[in-house]
Protein backbone atom coordinates (compact mmCIF):
# COMPACT_ATOMS: atom_id res chain seq x y z
CA UNK A 1 0.00 0.00 0.00
CA UNK A 2 1.53 3.39 -1.44
CA UNK A 3 1.38 6.39 0.90
CA UNK A 4 -1.36 7.36 -2.20
CA UNK A 5 -3.89 4.52 -1.79
CA UNK A 6 -6.95 5.74 0.88
CA UNK A 7 -8.30 2.56 -0.40
CA UNK A 8 -7.71 1.41 3.41
CA UNK A 9 -9.35 -2.12 5.18
CA UNK A 10 -11.80 -1.60 8.45
CA UNK A 11 -13.56 1.79 8.25
CA UNK A 12 -14.12 3.03 4.76
CA UNK A 13 -12.55 5.74 2.88
CA UNK A 14 -13.05 7.60 -0.13
CA UNK A 15 -11.72 5.47 -2.98
CA UNK A 16 -9.19 8.69 -4.51
CA UNK A 17 -7.81 11.61 -3.88
CA UNK A 18 -10.71 13.65 -5.34
CA UNK A 19 -13.13 12.14 -3.03
CA UNK A 20 -11.01 12.43 -0.22
CA UNK A 21 -10.49 16.15 -0.67
CA UNK A 22 -14.47 16.44 -1.14
CA UNK A 23 -15.08 14.74 2.04
CA UNK A 24 -12.44 17.02 3.92
CA UNK A 25 -14.10 19.76 2.61
CA UNK A 26 -17.41 18.97 3.69
CA UNK A 27 -15.94 19.96 7.29
CA UNK A 28 -17.84 23.26 8.74
CA UNK A 29 -14.79 24.12 10.73
CA UNK A 30 -17.27 24.06 13.90
CA UNK A 31 -15.70 26.64 16.23
CA UNK A 32 -17.02 24.41 19.22
CA UNK A 33 -15.35 21.36 17.86
CA UNK A 34 -18.43 18.99 19.17
CA UNK A 35 -16.01 16.35 17.75
CA UNK A 36 -12.82 16.89 19.51
CA UNK A 37 -15.38 17.16 22.65
CA UNK A 38 -16.89 13.52 21.81
CA UNK A 39 -13.43 11.47 21.50
CA UNK A 40 -11.93 10.04 24.02
CA UNK A 41 -8.83 11.03 23.68
CA UNK A 42 -9.18 14.49 22.71
CA UNK A 43 -8.17 14.01 19.45
CA UNK A 44 -9.40 17.40 17.42
CA UNK A 45 -10.69 16.37 14.11
CA UNK A 46 -10.92 20.44 13.39
CA UNK A 47 -7.42 20.92 13.46
CA UNK A 48 -6.12 18.06 11.21
CA UNK A 49 -8.94 18.19 9.00
CA UNK A 50 -8.05 21.73 8.50
CA UNK A 51 -4.19 21.28 8.17
CA UNK A 52 -5.24 18.15 5.42
CA UNK A 53 -7.39 20.54 3.65
CA UNK A 54 -3.94 22.30 2.97
CA UNK A 55 -2.20 19.30 1.69
CA UNK A 56 0.01 18.94 4.91
CA UNK A 57 -0.35 15.41 5.89
CA UNK A 58 2.42 15.43 8.02
CA UNK A 59 1.46 17.81 10.58
CA UNK A 60 -2.56 16.67 10.59
CA UNK A 61 -1.06 12.42 11.12
CA UNK A 62 1.48 14.56 14.03
CA UNK A 63 -1.94 16.32 15.15
CA UNK A 64 -3.39 13.00 15.67
CA UNK A 65 -0.35 10.86 17.36
CA UNK A 66 0.20 13.75 19.50
CA UNK A 67 -2.94 12.62 21.54
CA UNK A 68 -3.60 9.40 20.20
CA UNK A 69 -0.58 6.27 20.59
CA UNK A 70 -2.49 3.93 18.17
CA UNK A 71 -3.51 6.59 15.58
CA UNK A 72 -4.19 4.67 12.68
CA UNK A 73 -5.67 1.56 14.62
CA UNK A 74 -8.09 4.07 15.79
CA UNK A 75 -9.22 5.09 12.54
CA UNK A 76 -9.67 2.01 11.07
CA UNK A 77 -11.74 0.57 13.85
CA UNK A 78 -13.62 3.40 15.94
CA UNK A 79 -17.14 2.78 15.34
CA UNK A 80 -19.00 5.72 14.49
CA UNK A 81 -20.65 6.86 18.11
CA UNK A 82 -17.93 9.36 19.18
CA UNK A 83 -16.65 12.43 17.15
CA UNK A 84 -18.52 11.31 14.14
CA UNK A 85 -21.62 11.17 16.07
CA UNK A 86 -21.32 14.13 17.48
CA UNK A 87 -20.23 15.94 13.77
CA UNK A 88 -22.49 19.07 13.03
CA UNK A 89 -22.87 18.72 9.47
CA UNK A 90 -25.16 15.21 10.41
CA UNK A 91 -27.86 17.97 10.84
CA UNK A 92 -27.87 19.00 7.64
CA UNK A 93 -26.87 15.65 5.50
CA UNK A 94 -24.91 13.35 6.46
CA UNK A 95 -21.86 13.34 9.68
CA UNK A 96 -18.40 13.43 8.23
CA UNK A 97 -17.15 9.82 8.42
CA UNK A 98 -13.78 10.91 10.55
CA UNK A 99 -12.38 7.58 12.05
CA UNK A 100 -11.91 6.73 7.78
CA UNK A 101 -10.23 10.03 7.00
CA UNK A 102 -8.27 9.70 10.30
CA UNK A 103 -6.64 6.37 8.86
CA UNK A 104 -5.80 8.09 5.44
CA UNK A 105 -4.57 11.00 7.60
CA UNK A 106 -2.12 8.62 8.86
CA UNK A 107 -1.48 6.95 5.92
CA UNK A 108 -0.86 10.00 3.83
CA UNK A 109 1.34 11.62 6.54
CA UNK A 110 2.73 8.69 8.24
CA UNK A 111 3.83 8.30 11.87
CA UNK A 112 5.42 10.91 13.64
CA UNK A 113 8.50 10.02 15.79
CA UNK A 114 7.94 10.24 19.81
CA UNK A 115 8.31 13.58 21.18
CA UNK A 116 9.89 13.16 24.91
CA UNK A 117 10.12 15.22 27.98
CA UNK A 118 13.95 15.25 29.49
CA UNK A 119 14.05 12.29 32.12
CA UNK A 120 12.20 13.12 34.92
CA UNK A 121 14.05 12.65 38.17
CA UNK A 122 12.83 12.36 42.04
CA UNK A 123 14.01 14.68 44.47
CA UNK A 124 16.46 12.01 45.46
CA UNK A 125 17.86 12.41 41.82
CA UNK A 126 16.85 9.08 40.75
CA UNK A 127 14.55 8.82 37.59
CA UNK A 128 10.57 7.61 38.49
CA UNK A 129 9.99 4.67 37.21
CA UNK A 130 6.72 2.89 36.32
CA UNK A 131 5.55 -0.55 35.96
CA UNK A 132 2.59 -1.55 33.41
CA UNK A 133 1.46 -4.26 33.75
CA UNK A 134 -0.66 -5.31 30.16
CA UNK A 135 0.37 -5.11 26.75
CA UNK A 136 -2.96 -3.90 25.44
CA UNK A 137 -4.83 -1.07 24.19
CA UNK A 138 -4.86 0.13 27.70
CA UNK A 139 -1.66 -0.57 28.72
CA UNK A 140 0.03 1.21 25.67
CA UNK A 141 -2.14 4.25 26.25
CA UNK A 142 -0.41 4.25 29.83
CA UNK A 143 2.69 3.88 28.47
CA UNK A 144 2.53 6.75 26.35
CA UNK A 145 1.24 8.45 29.01
CA UNK A 146 4.52 7.76 31.54
CA UNK A 147 7.03 8.30 28.26
CA UNK A 148 5.91 11.96 27.95
CA UNK A 149 6.34 12.61 31.07
CA UNK A 150 9.53 11.53 31.29
CA UNK A 151 9.35 8.33 33.04
CA UNK A 152 10.98 5.38 32.73
CA UNK A 153 8.60 2.61 32.01
CA UNK A 154 8.98 -1.87 32.40
CA UNK A 155 6.22 -3.02 30.78
CA UNK A 156 4.91 -7.07 31.88
CA UNK A 157 3.12 -8.60 29.47
CA UNK A 158 2.02 -12.42 29.95
CA UNK A 159 1.73 -13.35 26.39
CA UNK A 160 4.19 -13.66 23.98
CA UNK A 161 2.95 -10.73 21.94
CA UNK A 162 2.00 -6.98 22.74
CA UNK A 163 -1.51 -6.04 21.82
CA UNK A 164 -3.81 -7.96 23.91
CA UNK A 165 -7.65 -7.35 22.07
CA UNK A 166 -6.78 -5.69 19.48
CA UNK A 167 -5.22 -8.64 18.36
CA UNK A 168 -8.43 -10.49 18.03
CA UNK A 169 -9.62 -8.21 16.04
CA UNK A 170 -9.29 -9.37 11.99
CA UNK A 171 -7.00 -8.82 9.79
CA UNK A 172 -9.57 -7.17 6.93
CA UNK A 173 -10.35 -4.76 9.48
CA UNK A 174 -7.00 -4.21 11.29
CA UNK A 175 -3.91 -5.57 9.28
CA UNK A 176 -1.50 -6.36 11.84
CA UNK A 177 1.00 -4.58 10.13
CA UNK A 178 -0.28 -1.16 11.31
CA UNK A 179 -1.00 -2.07 15.13
CA UNK A 180 2.88 -3.69 15.04
CA UNK A 181 4.44 -0.42 13.53
CA UNK A 182 2.30 1.70 16.41
CA UNK A 183 3.34 -0.74 19.04
CA UNK A 184 7.28 -0.49 17.85
CA UNK A 185 6.79 3.50 17.88
CA UNK A 186 6.09 3.19 21.30
CA UNK A 187 8.18 0.36 22.96
CA UNK A 188 11.41 0.87 20.64
CA UNK A 189 12.50 3.32 23.03
CA UNK A 190 15.87 3.35 25.57
CA UNK A 191 13.15 4.57 28.49
CA UNK A 192 11.37 1.40 27.94
CA UNK A 193 12.00 -2.35 28.57
CA UNK A 194 9.60 -4.74 27.43
CA UNK A 195 9.39 -8.07 29.39
CA UNK A 196 7.06 -10.66 27.89
CA UNK A 197 5.64 -14.35 29.00
CA UNK A 198 6.13 -12.63 32.41
CA UNK A 199 2.80 -13.01 34.30
CA UNK A 200 2.23 -10.99 37.47
CA UNK A 201 0.68 -12.40 40.45
CA UNK A 202 2.48 -10.57 43.30
CA UNK A 203 1.07 -6.74 43.12
CA UNK A 204 2.44 -5.68 46.35
CA UNK A 205 5.46 -7.02 45.76
CA UNK A 206 5.92 -4.80 42.39
CA UNK A 207 4.55 -1.75 44.13
CA UNK A 208 7.50 -1.19 46.49
CA UNK A 209 10.07 -1.36 43.42
CA UNK A 210 8.26 1.04 41.62
CA UNK A 211 7.14 4.66 42.12
CA UNK A 212 4.08 4.04 40.17
CA UNK A 213 2.18 0.78 38.95
CA UNK A 214 -0.80 0.63 36.74
CA UNK A 215 -2.17 -2.84 35.90
CA UNK A 216 -4.52 -3.45 32.96
CA UNK A 217 -5.02 -6.80 32.83
CA UNK A 218 -8.13 -6.85 30.74
CA UNK A 219 -11.05 -9.18 30.85
CA UNK A 220 -10.20 -12.72 30.95
CA UNK A 221 -13.41 -14.41 31.77
CA UNK A 222 -15.86 -14.72 29.12
CA UNK A 223 -19.76 -13.74 29.75
CA UNK A 224 -21.83 -16.54 29.64
CA UNK A 225 -25.92 -17.24 29.58
CA UNK A 226 -26.06 -19.86 32.61
CA UNK A 227 -28.26 -21.54 30.55
CA UNK A 228 -27.54 -25.97 30.01
CA UNK A 229 -25.38 -27.29 27.86
CA UNK A 230 -23.31 -24.11 27.75
CA UNK A 231 -19.88 -25.54 27.86
CA UNK A 232 -20.54 -26.87 24.79
CA UNK A 233 -19.51 -23.56 23.09
CA UNK A 234 -16.53 -22.30 21.76
CA UNK A 235 -15.38 -18.52 23.52
CA UNK A 236 -15.37 -15.60 20.97
CA UNK A 237 -11.74 -15.41 21.99
CA UNK A 238 -10.29 -18.65 21.42
CA UNK A 239 -12.10 -18.56 18.35
CA UNK A 240 -11.03 -15.86 16.92
CA UNK A 241 -7.33 -15.86 17.87
CA UNK A 242 -7.30 -19.04 15.47
CA UNK A 243 -10.32 -19.23 12.95
CA UNK A 244 -9.01 -21.93 10.67
CA UNK A 245 -9.04 -24.52 13.98
CA UNK A 246 -12.53 -24.30 13.69
CA UNK A 247 -13.79 -25.12 10.39
CA UNK A 248 -17.47 -25.37 9.88
CA UNK A 249 -20.59 -25.76 7.94
CA UNK A 250 -23.58 -24.44 10.11
CA UNK A 251 -22.56 -22.56 12.78
CA UNK A 252 -24.61 -20.09 15.77
CA UNK A 253 -23.00 -17.25 16.93
CA UNK A 254 -24.67 -15.84 20.37
CA UNK A 255 -24.55 -12.05 20.78
CA UNK A 256 -25.16 -8.71 18.75
CA UNK A 257 -22.02 -6.06 19.53
CA UNK A 258 -18.64 -5.59 17.53
CA UNK A 259 -16.83 -9.12 18.95
CA UNK A 260 -20.30 -11.00 17.45
CA UNK A 261 -19.97 -9.10 13.95
CA UNK A 262 -16.39 -10.43 14.13
CA UNK A 263 -17.19 -13.69 14.53
CA UNK A 264 -20.16 -14.36 11.99
CA UNK A 265 -18.28 -12.08 9.33
CA UNK A 266 -15.14 -14.78 9.88
CA UNK A 267 -16.81 -18.18 9.86
CA UNK A 268 -17.95 -16.44 6.17
CA UNK A 269 -14.60 -15.90 5.20
CA UNK A 270 -13.53 -19.82 6.22
CA UNK A 271 -16.14 -21.27 4.09
CA UNK A 272 -18.83 -21.85 6.66
CA UNK A 273 -22.51 -22.36 4.24
CA UNK A 274 -24.79 -21.19 7.11
CA UNK A 275 -24.13 -18.37 10.18
CA UNK A 276 -26.86 -17.25 12.20
CA UNK A 277 -26.72 -14.72 14.93
CA UNK A 278 -28.86 -15.11 18.17
CA UNK A 279 -29.60 -11.19 19.28
CA UNK A 280 -31.42 -11.24 22.22
CA UNK A 281 -32.83 -7.66 21.37
CA UNK A 282 -33.92 -6.00 18.92
CA UNK A 283 -31.87 -5.74 15.44
CA UNK A 284 -31.68 -2.07 15.39
CA UNK A 285 -30.31 -1.90 19.32
CA UNK A 286 -27.11 -4.10 17.64
CA UNK A 287 -23.86 -1.84 18.80
CA UNK A 288 -22.71 -2.17 15.15
CA UNK A 289 -22.74 0.58 12.61
CA UNK A 290 -25.08 0.91 9.76
CA UNK A 291 -22.79 -0.53 7.20
CA UNK A 292 -21.83 -3.21 9.18
CA UNK A 293 -25.96 -4.08 8.68
CA UNK A 294 -25.12 -4.14 5.31
CA UNK A 295 -21.98 -6.12 5.21
CA UNK A 296 -24.64 -8.84 7.13
CA UNK A 297 -27.13 -8.84 4.64
CA UNK A 298 -24.29 -8.90 1.44
CA UNK A 299 -22.46 -12.01 3.31
CA UNK A 300 -25.81 -13.98 4.12
CA UNK A 301 -25.81 -14.19 7.56
CA UNK A 302 -29.18 -14.48 9.07
CA UNK A 303 -29.50 -12.27 11.68
CA UNK A 304 -32.07 -13.98 14.58
CA UNK A 305 -33.52 -10.64 16.07
CA UNK A 306 -35.39 -10.91 19.42
CA UNK A 307 -34.30 -14.34 20.01
CA UNK A 308 -32.33 -15.88 22.69
CA UNK A 309 -30.73 -19.37 23.17
CA UNK A 310 -32.02 -21.45 26.14
CA UNK A 311 -30.39 -24.50 26.10
CA UNK A 312 -27.83 -26.48 23.61
CA UNK A 313 -28.36 -30.18 23.75
CA UNK A 314 -25.36 -32.21 21.73
CA UNK A 315 -26.58 -34.36 18.84
CA UNK A 316 -23.72 -36.71 17.57
CA UNK A 317 -21.37 -34.47 16.02
CA UNK A 318 -23.24 -31.51 16.00
CA UNK A 319 -25.64 -29.43 18.83
CA UNK A 320 -29.61 -28.88 18.50
CA UNK A 321 -30.51 -25.16 20.34
CA UNK A 322 -33.93 -24.61 22.08
CA UNK A 323 -34.34 -20.71 21.66
CA UNK A 324 -37.13 -18.61 22.59
CA UNK A 325 -38.85 -15.40 21.17
CA UNK A 326 -38.33 -12.24 23.03
CA UNK A 327 -39.93 -8.85 23.51
CA UNK A 328 -39.22 -5.24 24.66
CA UNK A 329 -41.40 -4.22 27.53
CA UNK A 330 -42.53 -0.47 28.55
CA UNK A 331 -38.89 -0.03 30.01
CA UNK A 332 -36.53 -1.37 27.17
CA UNK A 333 -36.05 -4.33 28.51
CA UNK A 334 -35.97 -7.62 26.24
CA UNK A 335 -38.37 -10.24 27.82
CA UNK A 336 -38.73 -13.43 26.70
CA UNK A 337 -42.28 -14.74 25.86
CA UNK A 338 -44.52 -18.01 27.01
CA UNK A 339 -45.04 -20.28 24.86
CA UNK A 340 -42.51 -19.28 22.23
CA UNK A 341 -40.10 -22.09 22.62
CA UNK A 342 -38.61 -23.96 19.35
CA UNK A 343 -36.04 -26.34 18.42
CA UNK A 344 -33.06 -25.50 15.86
CA UNK A 345 -30.73 -28.62 14.45
CA UNK A 346 -27.73 -29.45 13.47
CA UNK A 347 -24.95 -26.61 14.29
CA UNK A 348 -21.10 -27.37 13.84
CA UNK A 349 -20.43 -24.91 16.18
CA UNK A 350 -21.94 -22.65 18.82
CA UNK A 351 -20.08 -19.61 19.79
CA UNK A 352 -20.38 -17.36 22.83
CA UNK A 353 -19.63 -13.70 21.81
CA UNK A 354 -21.38 -11.70 24.90
CA UNK A 355 -18.34 -10.08 25.40
CA UNK A 356 -16.32 -10.77 28.99
CA UNK A 357 -15.26 -8.78 32.26
CA UNK A 358 -12.78 -8.90 35.44
CA UNK A 359 -13.96 -10.43 38.46
CA UNK A 360 -14.24 -7.19 41.09
CA UNK A 361 -13.23 -9.69 43.78
CA UNK A 362 -9.97 -10.24 42.28
CA UNK A 363 -8.94 -6.55 41.65
CA UNK A 364 -5.55 -5.86 43.06
CA UNK A 365 -4.85 -3.40 46.28
CA UNK A 366 -3.42 -0.35 45.65
CA UNK A 367 -3.45 -0.27 42.30
CA UNK A 368 -4.42 2.03 39.66
CA UNK A 369 -6.25 -0.08 37.17
CA UNK A 370 -7.19 0.93 33.43
CA UNK A 371 -8.92 -0.19 30.56
CA UNK A 372 -11.33 -3.53 30.48
CA UNK A 373 -10.60 -3.81 34.09
CA UNK A 374 -12.49 -0.73 35.12
CA UNK A 375 -15.93 -2.26 33.39
CA UNK A 376 -16.19 0.83 31.18
CA UNK A 377 -13.91 0.32 28.23
CA UNK A 378 -15.28 -1.44 25.41
CA UNK A 379 -13.56 -0.01 22.39
CA UNK A 380 -9.68 0.81 21.63
CA UNK A 381 -9.99 4.29 21.70
CA UNK A 382 -12.40 4.19 25.09
CA UNK A 383 -9.25 1.76 26.50
CA UNK A 384 -6.01 4.20 25.13
CA UNK A 385 -8.17 6.74 27.25
CA UNK A 386 -8.45 4.96 30.29
CA UNK A 387 -4.90 3.73 30.16
CA UNK A 388 -3.64 7.47 29.53
CA UNK A 389 -5.47 8.89 32.99
CA UNK A 390 -4.43 5.65 35.02
CA UNK A 391 -1.04 6.67 34.32
CA UNK A 392 -1.60 10.38 34.93
CA UNK A 393 -3.27 9.47 37.97
CA UNK A 394 -0.81 7.16 39.56
CA UNK A 395 1.89 9.83 38.37
CA UNK A 396 0.88 12.50 40.13
CA UNK A 397 0.25 10.86 43.27
CA UNK A 398 3.99 9.44 43.39
CA UNK A 399 4.99 12.82 42.66
CA UNK A 400 3.35 14.26 45.14
CA UNK A 401 4.15 11.70 47.64
CA UNK A 402 7.78 11.77 46.88
CA UNK A 403 7.43 15.58 47.91
CA UNK A 404 5.85 14.93 50.92
CA UNK A 405 8.49 13.00 51.75
CA UNK A 406 10.74 15.31 51.26
CA UNK A 407 9.17 17.66 53.54
CA UNK A 408 8.76 15.78 56.93
CA UNK A 409 6.22 18.20 58.54
CA UNK A 410 3.50 17.32 55.87
CA UNK A 411 3.44 13.93 56.95
CA UNK A 412 2.69 10.98 54.73
CA UNK A 413 0.24 10.97 51.84
CA UNK A 414 -0.86 7.56 50.40
CA UNK A 415 -1.05 6.85 46.58
CA UNK A 416 -4.72 7.32 45.47
CA UNK A 417 -6.05 4.42 43.29
CA UNK A 418 -8.08 5.35 40.40
CA UNK A 419 -10.46 3.42 38.04
CA UNK A 420 -7.72 3.33 35.42
CA UNK A 421 -4.58 1.15 34.06
CA UNK A 422 -1.59 0.53 31.87
CA UNK A 423 0.51 -2.25 30.35
CA UNK A 424 4.13 -2.28 29.18
CA UNK A 425 7.35 -3.94 30.79
CA UNK A 426 10.65 -2.94 31.60
CA UNK A 427 13.29 -4.81 33.23
CA UNK A 428 13.53 -4.08 37.12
Amino acid sequence: MNADDTSLPGNECPDSAAKLSREFNRCLGCRAKPCEKACPLGVSPHDFIAAAKTGDFAAAAAAIAARNPLPQTCGLVCPDRFCQKACIRGRIDTPIEIPCLQAAVMQKGGLPALELLPTAHTAAGVPYRAAVIGGGPAGLGALYEFLLRGWQVDLYEKSAVLGGAARLIPERRLPRTVLETEIARLVENPRVTVRLNTEITDFSALSARYDAVVAALGEPLPRTLGIKGEELCLPYAEYLTSPSRYLCNKAAVVGGGEVALDCALTLKEHGCETVEMFVRRRREDMRIMARDHLELEQKGVIVRALTSVAAICPVGNACRLTAVSNQIDSRGRAVVCNGTECTLEGYDRVIMALGSFFPADKLPPNTTVAGDMTGNCGTVVQALASGRAAAETAALSAISATTTASTPQNGNISASVSPAASTKEKQP
